[in-house]
């Protein structure tokens, strides 16, 4: 039986004007040709005979049908391939690497992989490029903030001044209302944290119940605002001064152990207690390290693989531990001012009690939006920086090996192999050097 040979699906017209010749060898027919290239040769042709002789007999078997499957999958990898390529790319991105299943199968950690590798610069096992992460995260930020600050404002103006609604009545709905997805979000990374499953805990607590410091701040944050809220609304005659509060005491209660954190790891004290993956003990990165370490870990579902690569990078990168050690300062100082300026507002009497109700709620919003708004390109450069600089660090090591004379460090009095067997300083062993980019946005900040 002839050999299958698949040929295209157009044909060639030509032929079938022409009439069909037998040879000598047995029967011929029109074989399914590709318009620009020549006829293929099966196994009992001779290839001598091509020229004058048509092919023989070829069986022709249309490619089967894909699926939807088959095309919905082989688009997004054409997407994927697209993606990767792009130049704007920021990293290599693996995405089964931030999964339970990879994490249950693994051999080592990221963190044991990248100190065998000191050359390599850490990546982070997560992205919001891909999937639906980014819409996710966008539309609950903005579910949380309208929940949070506009919701509390339309309903007590509207209420009161359109319905003609008592006080008492107003903020009853009010507290009824507000933080209902900021508490749904807390229950749930709360009982990802109680489990027994290891994939969410910080790293170092493997026991049930270990809240990471993200979590504990929560429980502060929503306590006191609860209180204010009880408090200012319980009688009759509500208290408008404490119900403008609850901004502001977000901001206390977030702000202030950021900044304590910060200060400890300045002045290189050690942690009085386990916070998120640093143990007892051991000392203290800047705050901001922590609060991304467990709202990605946590919230997003990055889990452990991202704790471990995000500790190697902080390890391995001068430049990525001032990034964190400035974004500590400037999250944590001016959140303290605003909070005090609004406090203070809020308690001085001769300001109306209608006011202070707008400022105590809009102003540390509006302040957090213009301080995201801010660090997003500040930390878009200075992580480009960072990558440029360590492949021109990594570009001048390779060429210094490479430029490494035997005969001249025998002259200097060094041998050979004692000098290659000589352990180099790594990449992440140097002290930290500002980059131009971060001390420029500095300034501008």
């Amino acid at each position: 039986m002839p050999e299958v040979v698949r040929g295209s699906l157009v044909l060639d017209r030509a032929a079938f004007s022409q009439p069909i010749a037998h040879s000598e060898s047995g029967p011929a027919a029109i074989s399914p040709t590709s318009p620009t290239e020549r006829p293929r040769v099966t196994f009992d042709q001779n290839r001598e005979d091509t020229s004058n002789s048509l092919p023989t007999v070829q069986t022709f078997s249309p490619p089967p049908r894909r699926t939807v499957s088959i095309r919905r999958h082989s688009s997004h990898n054409q997407r994927r391939t697209r993606d990767l390529n792009e130049e704007e790319r920021d990293a290599y991105y693996d995405s089964r690497a931030a999964t339970q299943r990879e994490f249950r199968r693994r051999g080592s950690t990221l963190q044991s992989y990248y100190h065998q590798h000191p050359e390599l610069l850490p990546q982070l096992p997560f992205t919001f490029r891909h999937g639906f992460k980014r819409w996710k995260l966008a539309g609950y930020i903005s579910l949380m903030v309208f929940d949070a600050c506009v919701v509390p404002i339309l309903l007590y103006y509207s209420m009161t001044y359109g319905g003609n609604i008592q006080g008492y009545i107003t903020f009853a709905v009010i507290t009824a209302i507000w933080g209902g997805p900021t508490y749904v979000e807390f229950a749930v990374r709360s009982i990802r944290l109680i489990k027994k499953k290891r994939f969410f805990k910080p790293l170092g607590a493997n026991q049930k119940w270990a809240f990471d410091i993200t979590n504990w701040i929560l429980v502060l944050t929503i306590a006191v605002v609860t209180t204010l809220l009880i408090v200012g609304a319980a009688p009759h005659i509500v208290f408008l001064r404490v119900l403008s509060m609850p901004g502001p005491a977000i901001l206390y209660c977030i702000a202030g152990p950021i900044f304590l954190m910060s200060l400890y790891s300045a002045c290189g004290w050690k942690a009085p207690f386990r916070i998120s993956s640093t143990a007892k003990g051991e000392k203290v990165h800047p705050g901001i390290f922590y609060i991304v370490e467990d709202i990605v870990a946590v919230n997003a579902g990055g889990g452990r693989p991202f704790r471990e690569g995000w500790a190697a990078r902080y390890n391995a990168s001068p430049v990525f531990r001032k990034m964190i050690r400035d974004q500590s300062w400037f999250w944590s100082i001016p959140a303290l001012v605003v909070a005090v300026g609004c406090t203070v507002a809020v308690c001085i009497h001769p300001v109306p009690k209608v006011v202070v109700y707008a400022v105590g709620w809009a102003v540390p919003f509006i302040w957090a939006g213009i301080w995201a708004a801010i660090t997003v390109p500040w930390i878009k450069s200075v992580m480009k920086y960072e990558r440029k600089s360590w492949e021109e660090d990594a570009t001048i090591l390779g060429e210094a090996h490479k430029e490494i004379d035997p005969s001249q460090t025998s002259i200097l009095g060094a041998k050979p192999d004692e000098e290659a067997n000589t352990p180099r300083e790594p990449m992440h062993d140097r002290p930290e050097s500002s980059s131009p980019l971060s001390e420029g946005m500095a300034t501008t900040v």
